[in-house]
């Protein structure tokens, strides 16, 4: 469609002069309106596809490129069924297009990581799915994902156990039994953390821009740390491609 359009003068040129011979096959006005038409609407889909295959992309962009095309295929809806734009092949086209896509939209409501994906991705956050989704889609959404992080990472082993500096602390003074006994009265316990719910505070938390990808933030030791075990479902659900082009081309050499 690319050197379609590029060669459209070309193309021209060579029907009119083979015009005997193309006879009904040539392109009319009406055939080069709608081939424009639909590569000036296809031009989002050609880069979600590119940016969906990218060595970064995860599964945290799959939501957002589809919520975005979703949009895409609203508003040129309304661009053709206006009066001074209307052309009702391109509203059918956009409708049975939409069709499609939402299809496959619901079908992310059956797994968690979708919208566990955005999140954990400290730039959307629940913050995205609030503004973007109304309140019957996101709040089930939260909820599956919080049903996921409490039944397989919350209460799982960390990915990786503090260094042993952080582990031995530089050993105390001797102290005499009598001020041990008072210091022990006098001390106060610690929290407990195993009932924190990190995935809701880190997700309610206000989101940040970042200059690397999702699986890369939460990949740094301060994010692990702070977070050992949502660091965990962070990376095993961020791991997975948003789609197979990229892992396809990595294992076939």
């Amino acid at each position: 469609m690319d050197r379609a359009i590029k060669k459209m003068a070309a193309i021209k040129v060579f029907m009119h002069d083979n015009e005997k011979h193309l006879n009904e096959i040539r392109l009319t006005s009406d055939d080069w309106d709608i081939l424009q038409k639909a590569h000036t609407f296809l031009q989002p889909f050609a880069s979600a596809t590119l940016y969906a295959e990218g060595d970064k992309s995860s599964i945290s962009q799959s939501l957002l490129i589809m919520d975005s095309l979703l949009v895409h295929y609203e508003q040129q809806k309304i661009h053709y069924s206006k009066d001074e734009n209307e052309d009702l092949r391109m509203v059918r086209s956009i409708e049975m297009g939409w069709f499609v896509l939402e299809k496959y939209y619901n079908m992310t409501d059956q797994v968690p990581v979708y919208a566990s994906a955005i999140l954990l991705n400290p730039a959307s956050r629940a913050a995205y799915l609030k503004k973007n989704w109304p309140a019957e889609w996101y709040e089930p959404a939260i909820n599956a994902a919080q049903n996921f992080w409490v039944n397989e990472f919350k209460d799982a082993l960390p990915l990786a156990s503090p260094t042993a500096s952080q582990q031995m602390a530089p050993p105390l003074k001797q102290r005499g039994a009598v001020l041990d006994q008072i210091l022990q009265q006098m001390s106060v316990a610690a929290a407990d953390q195993s009932n924190s719910d990190d995935l809701k505070i880190f997700a309610e938390s206000p989101v940040i821009q970042i200059d690397c990808s999702p699986l890369e933030w939460w990949c740094r030791s301060e994010q692990r740390q702070r977070y050992p075990r949502l660091s965990n479902m962070a990376i095993s659900i961020l791991s997975i491609a948003a789609e197979s082009s990229e892992p396809e081309r990595t294992f076939s050499g």
